[in-house]
Protein backbone atom coordinates (compact mmCIF):
# COMPACT_ATOMS: atom_id res chain seq x y z
CA UNK A 1 0.00 0.00 0.00
CA UNK A 2 1.27 3.38 -1.22
CA UNK A 3 0.90 6.53 1.45
CA UNK A 4 -2.33 7.93 1.19
CA UNK A 5 -2.91 10.76 -0.59
CA UNK A 6 -3.61 13.54 1.23
CA UNK A 7 -6.89 15.96 0.37
CA UNK A 8 -8.87 18.51 2.77
CA UNK A 9 -12.58 17.66 3.24
CA UNK A 10 -13.67 20.72 1.26
CA UNK A 11 -12.28 18.66 -1.43
CA UNK A 12 -14.36 15.86 -0.92
CA UNK A 13 -17.33 17.65 -0.34
CA UNK A 14 -16.67 20.10 -3.52
CA UNK A 15 -16.26 16.52 -5.41
CA UNK A 16 -19.00 14.64 -3.85
CA UNK A 17 -16.50 12.45 -2.82
CA UNK A 18 -17.19 12.10 0.93
CA UNK A 19 -17.41 8.60 2.25
CA UNK A 20 -20.86 8.46 2.66
CA UNK A 21 -24.01 8.96 1.66
CA UNK A 22 -25.18 9.80 4.66
CA UNK A 23 -22.13 12.37 5.06
CA UNK A 24 -22.51 16.09 5.52
CA UNK A 25 -20.06 18.63 5.84
CA UNK A 26 -20.19 22.36 7.60
CA UNK A 27 -19.16 25.06 9.48
CA UNK A 28 -20.20 25.11 13.02
CA UNK A 29 -19.17 27.29 16.21
CA UNK A 30 -19.76 25.61 19.68
CA UNK A 31 -22.05 26.29 22.09
CA UNK A 32 -20.37 26.92 25.02
CA UNK A 33 -21.15 24.67 27.99
CA UNK A 34 -18.82 24.90 30.42
CA UNK A 35 -20.77 26.26 32.60
CA UNK A 36 -22.62 22.77 33.16
CA UNK A 37 -19.62 20.90 34.24
CA UNK A 38 -19.55 23.67 37.37
CA UNK A 39 -16.04 25.44 36.23
CA UNK A 40 -15.24 28.49 37.36
CA UNK A 41 -16.04 31.88 35.53
CA UNK A 42 -12.24 32.92 34.41
CA UNK A 43 -11.82 36.04 32.03
CA UNK A 44 -8.43 35.00 31.83
CA UNK A 45 -8.73 31.90 30.90
CA UNK A 46 -11.83 32.14 28.93
CA UNK A 47 -12.10 31.72 25.10
CA UNK A 48 -13.92 32.07 22.84
CA UNK A 49 -14.38 28.97 20.10
CA UNK A 50 -13.95 29.69 16.36
CA UNK A 51 -15.89 27.99 13.58
CA UNK A 52 -15.07 24.88 12.59
CA UNK A 53 -15.52 22.60 9.06
CA UNK A 54 -17.89 19.48 10.77
CA UNK A 55 -18.11 16.16 8.77
CA UNK A 56 -21.33 13.90 10.05
CA UNK A 57 -23.36 11.52 9.36
CA UNK A 58 -27.19 12.44 9.62
CA UNK A 59 -30.55 10.02 8.82
CA UNK A 60 -33.52 10.90 8.25
CA UNK A 61 -36.34 8.06 8.88
CA UNK A 62 -38.08 7.71 5.99
CA UNK A 63 -41.19 7.41 8.01
CA UNK A 64 -41.26 10.80 8.67
CA UNK A 65 -40.26 11.95 4.83
CA UNK A 66 -43.00 10.26 3.20
CA UNK A 67 -45.73 12.59 3.26
CA UNK A 68 -46.54 14.32 -0.32
CA UNK A 69 -47.23 17.66 0.59
CA UNK A 70 -46.29 20.41 3.37
CA UNK A 71 -50.33 20.19 4.77
CA UNK A 72 -49.17 16.01 5.53
CA UNK A 73 -46.51 17.00 7.57
CA UNK A 74 -48.09 20.29 9.21
CA UNK A 75 -50.49 17.43 10.17
CA UNK A 76 -48.47 14.94 11.30
CA UNK A 77 -46.34 16.98 13.48
CA UNK A 78 -49.30 18.42 15.19
CA UNK A 79 -50.38 14.67 16.06
CA UNK A 80 -47.25 13.90 17.25
CA UNK A 81 -46.76 17.06 19.15
CA UNK A 82 -50.32 15.83 20.79
CA UNK A 83 -48.77 11.92 21.25
CA UNK A 84 -45.73 13.61 22.74
CA UNK A 85 -47.97 14.93 26.13
CA UNK A 86 -48.94 11.40 26.60
CA UNK A 87 -46.24 9.55 26.13
CA UNK A 88 -42.77 11.26 27.49
CA UNK A 89 -40.44 8.31 25.99
CA UNK A 90 -40.93 9.46 22.10
CA UNK A 91 -37.54 10.04 20.78
CA UNK A 92 -37.18 12.73 18.43
CA UNK A 93 -33.53 12.06 17.84
CA UNK A 94 -30.84 9.75 18.44
CA UNK A 95 -27.20 11.51 19.09
CA UNK A 96 -24.02 9.18 18.78
CA UNK A 97 -20.43 9.88 20.19
CA UNK A 98 -17.63 7.87 18.83
CA UNK A 99 -14.07 6.34 20.80
CA UNK A 100 -11.00 7.09 20.22
CA UNK A 101 -8.95 6.46 17.09
CA UNK A 102 -12.51 6.18 15.54
CA UNK A 103 -14.84 8.49 13.69
CA UNK A 104 -18.81 8.75 13.08
CA UNK A 105 -18.15 6.04 10.62
CA UNK A 106 -18.01 3.30 12.92
CA UNK A 107 -21.56 3.82 13.61
CA UNK A 108 -22.86 3.81 10.03
CA UNK A 109 -23.52 0.42 10.44
CA UNK A 110 -25.77 0.61 12.65
CA UNK A 111 -27.29 4.28 12.54
CA UNK A 112 -30.11 3.75 10.10
CA UNK A 113 -31.57 0.41 12.39
CA UNK A 114 -30.60 2.07 15.29
CA UNK A 115 -33.09 5.01 14.36
CA UNK A 116 -35.69 3.19 13.00
CA UNK A 117 -36.10 1.00 16.38
CA UNK A 118 -36.18 4.09 18.85
CA UNK A 119 -38.94 5.51 16.58
CA UNK A 120 -36.47 8.89 15.97
CA UNK A 121 -37.07 11.61 13.56
CA UNK A 122 -33.10 11.50 12.87
CA UNK A 123 -29.97 10.27 14.09
CA UNK A 124 -27.19 12.25 14.03
CA UNK A 125 -23.09 11.40 14.98
CA UNK A 126 -20.10 13.91 13.89
CA UNK A 127 -16.40 13.31 13.80
CA UNK A 128 -14.90 14.59 16.61
CA UNK A 129 -11.93 17.27 16.38
CA UNK A 130 -8.87 15.51 16.03
CA UNK A 131 -10.63 12.23 14.15
CA UNK A 132 -11.95 11.58 11.02
CA UNK A 133 -12.88 14.13 8.49
CA UNK A 134 -13.74 17.21 10.89
CA UNK A 135 -11.50 19.94 10.72
CA UNK A 136 -8.21 20.13 13.09
CA UNK A 137 -7.69 23.62 14.32
CA UNK A 138 -4.60 25.03 16.11
CA UNK A 139 -6.33 26.09 19.70
CA UNK A 140 -6.63 23.19 21.96
CA UNK A 141 -9.62 24.54 23.12
CA UNK A 142 -11.49 22.85 20.38
CA UNK A 143 -10.40 19.19 21.36
CA UNK A 144 -11.67 19.13 24.29
CA UNK A 145 -14.53 16.88 25.32
CA UNK A 146 -16.83 20.35 26.33
CA UNK A 147 -15.85 21.81 23.23
CA UNK A 148 -16.88 18.04 21.19
CA UNK A 149 -20.75 18.44 23.03
CA UNK A 150 -20.88 21.94 21.74
CA UNK A 151 -20.48 20.74 18.41
CA UNK A 152 -23.26 18.33 18.81
CA UNK A 153 -25.95 20.88 20.26
CA UNK A 154 -25.33 22.93 17.51
CA UNK A 155 -26.06 20.40 15.22
CA UNK A 156 -29.42 19.14 16.97
CA UNK A 157 -30.25 22.87 17.16
CA UNK A 158 -29.74 23.24 13.40
CA UNK A 159 -31.71 20.09 12.57
CA UNK A 160 -34.42 21.67 14.81
CA UNK A 161 -34.80 24.49 12.99
CA UNK A 162 -34.67 22.61 10.02
CA UNK A 163 -37.15 19.89 10.95
CA UNK A 164 -39.55 22.67 12.66
CA UNK A 165 -39.74 25.12 9.58
CA UNK A 166 -42.60 23.71 6.44
CA UNK A 167 -42.54 24.40 3.10
CA UNK A 168 -44.88 27.40 3.51
CA UNK A 169 -42.28 28.77 5.86
CA UNK A 170 -44.36 28.57 8.98
CA UNK A 171 -42.05 28.25 12.27
CA UNK A 172 -43.52 25.83 14.35
CA UNK A 173 -40.72 25.56 16.48
CA UNK A 174 -41.61 29.14 18.06
CA UNK A 175 -45.28 28.38 18.24
CA UNK A 176 -44.90 24.97 20.30
CA UNK A 177 -41.84 25.60 22.21
CA UNK A 178 -42.22 22.12 22.40
CA UNK A 179 -39.38 19.93 24.52
CA UNK A 180 -37.80 16.94 22.45
CA UNK A 181 -36.79 13.60 23.90
CA UNK A 182 -33.72 12.44 22.56
CA UNK A 183 -31.38 9.58 22.89
CA UNK A 184 -27.71 9.76 23.43
CA UNK A 185 -25.13 7.58 22.76
CA UNK A 186 -21.44 7.54 23.39
CA UNK A 187 -18.33 4.50 22.65
CA UNK A 188 -15.11 4.13 24.67
CA UNK A 189 -13.88 7.67 24.95
CA UNK A 190 -16.58 9.23 23.64
CA UNK A 191 -18.82 7.77 26.55
CA UNK A 192 -17.69 11.04 28.76
CA UNK A 193 -19.17 13.14 25.55
CA UNK A 194 -22.29 11.49 25.72
CA UNK A 195 -21.99 12.23 29.74
CA UNK A 196 -21.69 15.68 29.73
CA UNK A 197 -24.16 16.32 26.63
CA UNK A 198 -26.80 14.98 28.78
CA UNK A 199 -25.87 16.68 31.68
CA UNK A 200 -26.18 20.09 29.49
CA UNK A 201 -29.50 19.03 28.00
CA UNK A 202 -30.98 18.64 32.03
CA UNK A 203 -29.43 21.68 33.04
CA UNK A 204 -30.20 24.12 30.02
CA UNK A 205 -33.73 24.88 29.62
CA UNK A 206 -33.02 27.14 26.27
CA UNK A 207 -32.22 23.64 24.30
CA UNK A 208 -35.31 22.42 24.92
CA UNK A 209 -33.84 18.77 24.76
CA UNK A 210 -34.39 15.93 27.20
CA UNK A 211 -32.17 12.89 27.31
CA UNK A 212 -34.23 10.31 28.21
CA UNK A 213 -31.92 7.72 27.28
CA UNK A 214 -27.96 7.28 27.53
CA UNK A 215 -26.28 4.50 26.48
CA UNK A 216 -22.35 4.49 26.43
CA UNK A 217 -20.45 1.19 25.17
CA UNK A 218 -17.03 -0.02 26.71
CA UNK A 219 -16.91 3.72 28.26
CA UNK A 220 -13.28 4.53 28.89
CA UNK A 221 -14.21 6.88 32.33
CA UNK A 222 -11.50 7.70 34.65
CA UNK A 223 -12.43 6.13 37.72
CA UNK A 224 -15.26 3.94 36.98
CA UNK A 225 -13.70 1.62 34.23
CA UNK A 226 -9.91 3.22 34.19
CA UNK A 227 -8.01 4.04 36.82
CA UNK A 228 -8.30 7.49 38.38
CA UNK A 229 -5.51 10.35 37.69
CA UNK A 230 -6.83 12.05 40.74
CA UNK A 231 -7.41 15.76 40.83
CA UNK A 232 -5.64 18.20 38.97
CA UNK A 233 -4.96 21.45 40.24
CA UNK A 234 -5.83 24.87 37.46
CA UNK A 235 -2.92 26.75 36.63
CA UNK A 236 -3.62 30.26 36.38
CA UNK A 237 -2.13 32.07 33.08
CA UNK A 238 0.74 34.03 33.65
CA UNK A 239 1.43 37.37 32.08
CA UNK A 240 5.22 37.24 33.33
CA UNK A 241 7.27 37.95 30.16
CA UNK A 242 9.96 35.39 30.94
CA UNK A 243 7.35 32.35 31.61
CA UNK A 244 6.17 33.29 28.09
CA UNK A 245 9.46 33.50 26.54
CA UNK A 246 10.10 30.38 27.91
CA UNK A 247 6.89 28.75 27.18
CA UNK A 248 8.10 30.19 23.23
CA UNK A 249 11.35 28.30 23.84
CA UNK A 250 9.56 24.84 24.69
CA UNK A 251 7.29 24.98 21.50
CA UNK A 252 10.07 25.62 19.55
CA UNK A 253 12.16 23.14 20.40
CA UNK A 254 8.70 20.73 20.42
CA UNK A 255 7.96 21.46 17.31
CA UNK A 256 11.68 20.34 16.05
CA UNK A 257 12.61 17.56 17.94
CA UNK A 258 9.18 16.27 18.61
CA UNK A 259 6.27 17.18 16.76
CA UNK A 260 7.88 16.64 13.41
CA UNK A 261 9.34 13.30 13.80
CA UNK A 262 6.45 12.17 15.02
CA UNK A 263 4.49 12.94 12.34
CA UNK A 264 6.58 11.47 9.90
CA UNK A 265 7.09 8.49 11.83
CA UNK A 266 3.62 7.84 11.86
CA UNK A 267 2.91 8.65 8.15
CA UNK A 268 5.51 5.90 7.28
CA UNK A 269 3.71 3.38 10.23
CA UNK A 270 0.20 4.15 8.35
CA UNK A 271 1.42 4.00 4.87
CA UNK A 272 4.01 1.54 4.53
CA UNK A 273 2.26 -1.38 6.36
CA UNK A 274 -0.66 -2.72 4.67
CA UNK A 275 -1.93 -4.54 7.78
CA UNK A 276 -1.36 -1.64 10.03
CA UNK A 277 -5.34 -0.92 10.58
CA UNK A 278 -6.41 -4.81 10.23
CA UNK A 279 -3.91 -5.69 13.05
CA UNK A 280 -4.80 -3.02 15.30
CA UNK A 281 -8.28 -3.69 14.78
CA UNK A 282 -8.01 -7.31 15.70
CA UNK A 283 -7.59 -6.55 19.11
CA UNK A 284 -10.47 -4.70 19.34
CA UNK A 285 -13.18 -7.50 18.09
CA UNK A 286 -13.38 -10.15 20.83
CA UNK A 287 -13.34 -12.71 17.50
CA UNK A 288 -11.00 -11.32 14.60
CA UNK A 289 -13.07 -13.98 12.23
CA UNK A 290 -15.39 -10.89 12.54
CA UNK A 291 -13.42 -8.60 11.33
CA UNK A 292 -14.71 -7.35 7.49
CA UNK A 293 -12.76 -5.49 4.89
CA UNK A 294 -15.85 -2.74 5.17
CA UNK A 295 -14.73 -2.40 8.56
CA UNK A 296 -11.11 -1.79 8.30
CA UNK A 297 -11.78 0.82 5.47
CA UNK A 298 -14.45 2.56 7.94
CA UNK A 299 -10.94 3.24 10.38
CA UNK A 300 -8.66 3.41 7.57
CA UNK A 301 -10.48 6.05 5.29
CA UNK A 302 -9.90 9.23 7.39
CA UNK A 303 -6.29 8.79 7.03
CA UNK A 304 -5.88 10.38 3.67
CA UNK A 305 -7.11 13.89 5.20
CA UNK A 306 -4.57 16.30 5.41
CA UNK A 307 -3.30 16.90 8.70
CA UNK A 308 -4.96 13.73 10.46
CA UNK A 309 -1.39 12.80 12.57
CA UNK A 310 -1.27 16.70 13.33
CA UNK A 311 -4.55 16.52 15.02
CA UNK A 312 -3.67 13.26 16.77
CA UNK A 313 -0.88 15.30 18.03
CA UNK A 314 -3.16 18.06 19.24
CA UNK A 315 -5.43 16.04 20.76
CA UNK A 316 -3.24 14.20 23.02
CA UNK A 317 -1.73 17.73 23.84
CA UNK A 318 -5.17 18.95 24.89
CA UNK A 319 -5.25 16.12 27.10
CA UNK A 320 -2.10 16.51 28.99
CA UNK A 321 -2.60 20.25 29.14
CA UNK A 322 -5.66 19.81 31.57
CA UNK A 323 -7.13 23.19 30.71
CA UNK A 324 -10.48 21.57 30.68
CA UNK A 325 -12.56 24.11 33.58
CA UNK A 326 -14.62 20.93 34.41
CA UNK A 327 -14.94 20.35 38.27
CA UNK A 328 -16.61 17.05 37.90
CA UNK A 329 -14.39 13.41 37.69
CA UNK A 330 -15.84 11.07 35.23
CA UNK A 331 -17.27 8.90 38.09
CA UNK A 332 -18.89 12.54 39.61
CA UNK A 333 -20.60 12.82 35.88
CA UNK A 334 -22.26 9.03 35.72
CA UNK A 335 -23.75 10.10 39.22
CA UNK A 336 -24.82 12.76 38.18
CA UNK A 337 -26.49 11.71 34.81
CA UNK A 338 -27.94 8.68 35.97
CA UNK A 339 -29.40 10.27 39.15
CA UNK A 340 -31.74 12.73 36.43
CA UNK A 341 -35.75 12.56 36.74
CA UNK A 342 -36.46 11.31 33.61
CA UNK A 343 -33.40 9.77 32.44
CA UNK A 344 -32.34 6.04 31.84
CA UNK A 345 -28.71 5.26 31.73
CA UNK A 346 -27.43 2.01 30.18
CA UNK A 347 -23.90 0.98 30.11
CA UNK A 348 -23.09 -1.80 27.22
CA UNK A 349 -20.05 -4.11 27.03
CA UNK A 350 -18.06 -7.39 25.27
CA UNK A 351 -17.35 -9.89 27.54
CA UNK A 352 -14.15 -10.10 25.64
CA UNK A 353 -13.12 -6.39 25.46
CA UNK A 354 -9.36 -6.00 26.04
CA UNK A 355 -9.16 -2.41 25.55
CA UNK A 356 -11.19 -1.10 28.36
CA UNK A 357 -11.44 -4.15 30.80
CA UNK A 358 -15.22 -4.01 32.18
CA UNK A 359 -15.73 -7.41 32.76
CA UNK A 360 -15.74 -8.82 36.42
CA UNK A 361 -14.33 -6.76 39.00
CA UNK A 362 -15.38 -3.75 37.25
CA UNK A 363 -18.47 -4.56 36.39
CA UNK A 364 -19.43 -5.82 39.88
CA UNK A 365 -17.91 -1.97 41.21
CA UNK A 366 -20.21 -0.43 38.86
CA UNK A 367 -23.54 -2.15 39.95
CA UNK A 368 -22.83 -1.59 43.73
CA UNK A 369 -21.37 2.44 43.55
CA UNK A 370 -24.22 3.21 40.65
CA UNK A 371 -27.43 1.24 41.36
CA UNK A 372 -30.07 3.07 38.90
CA UNK A 373 -27.48 2.07 35.73
CA UNK A 374 -28.10 -0.97 33.54
CA UNK A 375 -25.32 -2.88 32.36
CA UNK A 376 -25.64 -5.24 29.52
CA UNK A 377 -23.06 -7.90 29.04
CA UNK A 378 -22.35 -9.21 25.32
CA UNK A 379 -20.78 -12.71 25.33
CA UNK A 380 -18.02 -13.16 22.85
CA UNK A 381 -17.48 -9.51 21.68
CA UNK A 382 -15.11 -6.89 22.40
CA UNK A 383 -14.60 -3.16 22.17
CA UNK A 384 -16.84 -2.18 19.22
CA UNK A 385 -20.10 -4.55 20.20
CA UNK A 386 -22.17 -2.73 17.73
CA UNK A 387 -20.05 -2.81 14.83
CA UNK A 388 -18.92 -6.55 15.43
CA UNK A 389 -22.53 -7.48 16.02
CA UNK A 390 -25.34 -5.02 14.79
CA UNK A 391 -28.10 -7.55 14.78
CA UNK A 392 -27.23 -8.67 18.55
CA UNK A 393 -26.36 -5.30 19.88
CA UNK A 394 -29.81 -3.86 18.80
CA UNK A 395 -31.67 -6.86 20.34
CA UNK A 396 -29.71 -6.26 23.83
CA UNK A 397 -30.76 -2.45 23.26
CA UNK A 398 -34.69 -3.56 22.42
CA UNK A 399 -34.83 -5.78 25.65
CA UNK A 400 -33.56 -3.43 27.95
CA UNK A 401 -35.03 0.02 26.74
Amino acid sequence: MSPPSRVTTKYLADNDLLPSRLSRYQFVTPMDVNDVMGGEEDDVEKKVMKSIGVHSLQYTNPSYVNEVNAEQQHQRRKLQNKEQQHNSNSIDAVYLHHGFGASSLSWLPVLPSLTKQLGARVGVAHDSVGFGFTDRPQSLEAYSAEANVGIGLELLDDDDAKATVDSSGENEKSETGKERNIAIFGHSMGAKAALIMALACSKREDLRLNPSLVVIVAPALEGVSLPSRGSSTKKKASNNKISQLLRSIWVTWRKIFLDYPFRYGLRRLVGGSPNFWRKGLASAWGDPKRLSDSDVLRFQWPSIGMGWEQGLLNLVRSKLSSSSKSVLDDGELLQQVSSLPNTKVVIIYGSRDRIVKFEGSVAEKVKKEFPTVHIVRMEGLGHDPYEEDVDGFLRELKAVV
